[in-house]
């Protein structure tokens, strides 16, 4: 199959761009780059989209990568398209942040992707790895310890960004250059052992194929595709294990320590994992090493105990849940929202919206079991409704007690931990607390057969404010 039938097909394969996207391509000036630039080139029409050309110039080897910035801007002039570039000192930024050249250069590029994505706004971007960055980088990932992801080596498809070349092999890449008489540029520093994929390239690969495993690129496709089945059935379960696990509060995630325990190790990992992700919306140098640390000291630690962890968060394992914060949160100001009825509030310290409706009493008429509705006989009700946070000297009558309790000793008995008591909502009228929301009502304002009207409250949090 020549290289034509294996771009298009991958393409296709993996739905990687659909008629009327605007593609930003990142390029080079290599041979990977300008073959996948000219092939979207050429089907541009067929697949209907726009294209754009991105290069960062990482100033590396100094005239040389001049030239190389010189040579895409010439090459996007000639193929008549839009053509965006910086110029970035990566030397100082490894200076500065101790990364290596390889990550500091990625990091970077990424972030100038990302820049010119939201500036033209592309709903593409296409990257030119290859069959052969594909076998590296797996090899690579088995070097550093990782997990079942790291032998999918590169995701044809993650997010906005498309490999349309990761089946093609780079002989073929640098035959079609060849044949259709396109130029290109070489970095020097490909060239050079001094980086550890490049020796992988260099060194190692030949050898395995020479010495030990003539068909090496083919198994590592298929130790890539049996991974890759295997991790997308493994995010489904962790996605499931997550949302019945975890909840959403101001400035982190909690926890939920007894579902966590029911479950197997291989999801507490990515359970946690999928917290950090949610806080810090990646999951860059958050390690194996974190997350082991992370999960043992949930299992092990006893109530109160406070864990460090990269970039700044924070753990915290308190009565029935373990929190995760992206930072210490500010102390909750005291909030006061006035409830229309019908109607809704947002409650931005809380992270939830508030509503209200009244439901006649008629035949067939139930009331749903859920830790997020409250029910209310709204005839007993004879103030304005509001939602608060809690007040020195706040007592009620939980349903199901005969007896006023301090909704201080009501939160001590029920374990919320002191950091989330001032963030608890509660739908008062007047001086009397209504619902304490998501835990309990008072028990003189509750549904009896005498009951004509009800009022139906309804908390609904960010999480299900985004499903909905």
């Amino acid at each position: 199959m020549d290289i034509i039938e294996v771009f298009k097909r991958t393409v296709l394969k993996y739905r990687m761009i659909k008629n009327g996207d605007r593609v930003l391509v990142g390029v080079s000036g290599g041979p990977d780059s300008v073959c996948l630039l000219h092939l979207l080139l050429r089907f541009k029409d067929e697949f209907g989209v726009n294209l754009a050309v991105a290069h960062l110039n990482h100033s590396f080897r100094g005239r040389e990568a001049d030239e190389d910035e010189a040579f895409v801007k010439d090459l996007a002039r000639k193929w008549d398209l839009p053509f965006y570039a910086e110029k970035i000192d990566v030397p100082a930024y490894i200076r500065e942040t101790g990364l290596s050249p390889e990550d500091a250069a990625r990091r970077v590029r990424y972030a100038f992707f990302e820049r010119v994505r939201e500036k033209i706004k592309a709903s593409r971007i296409a990257l030119a790895h290859n069959s052969n960055d594909r076998e590296e980088t797996i090899l690579m990932n088995i070097f550093r310890g990782s997990g079942i992801e790291g032998l999918v080596g590169i995701e044809p498809v993650r997010d906005h960004y498309i490999r349309p070349l990761i089946e093609v092999e780079r002989d073929a890449i640098e035959e079609y250059l060849r044949k259709e008489g396109i130029p290109y540029r070489i970095d020097s520093t490909n060239l050079q052992t001094i980086y550890f994929r490049n020796k992988i390239r260099l060194e190692l690969i030949p050898l395995i194929k020479r010495d030990y495993c003539p068909h090496l690129s083919a198994a590592l496709k298929r130790l890539s595709e049996i991974a890759s089945l295997d991790v997308s059935f493994l995010e489904e379960l962790s996605r499931e294990a997550y949302s019945n696990t975890a909840k959403r509060v101001p400035g982190g995630v909690m926890i939920n320590l007894e579902k966590f325990g029911e479950m197997h190790d291989s999801l507490k990992f990515r359970v946690v994992r999928k917290a950090v992700e949610e806080i810090l919306g990646n999951l860059q140098d958050f390690e194996y090493r974190h997350a082991k640390m992370l999960v043992e000291f949930i299992k092990e630690k006893p109530t109160g105990s406070k864990l460090n962890l990269p970039h700044g968060l924070v753990g915290e394992k308190s009565y029935e849940y373990f929190y995760i914060y992206g930072k210490a949160p500010p102390e909750a100001k005291s909030f006061y929202y006035e409830l229309p009825v019908p109607g809704e509030v947002e409650i931005p310290e809380a992270g939830a919206v508030i509503a209200a409706r009244i439901a006649e009493v008629k035949e067939g008429f139930s009331l749903k079991k859920s830790p997020n509705l409250a029910y209310l006989d709204y005839d007993r009700i004879k103030d304005q409704l509001a939602v608060r946070n809690r007040r020195p000297g706040d007592r009620f009558i939980p349903f199901g007690s005969g007896f006023s309790k301090k909704l201080q000793d009501f939160f001590v008995d029920n374990k919320i931990p002191a950091r989330e008591r001032d963030r608890v909502p509660l739908v008062v009228s007047g001086d009397q607390i209504l619902w304490v929301c998501g835990m309990r009502i008072d028990e003189r304002f509750k549904v009896t057969d005498k009951t004509k009207k009800v009022l139906v409250l309804e908390m609904k949090t960010k999480n299900k404010m985004q499903e909905e």
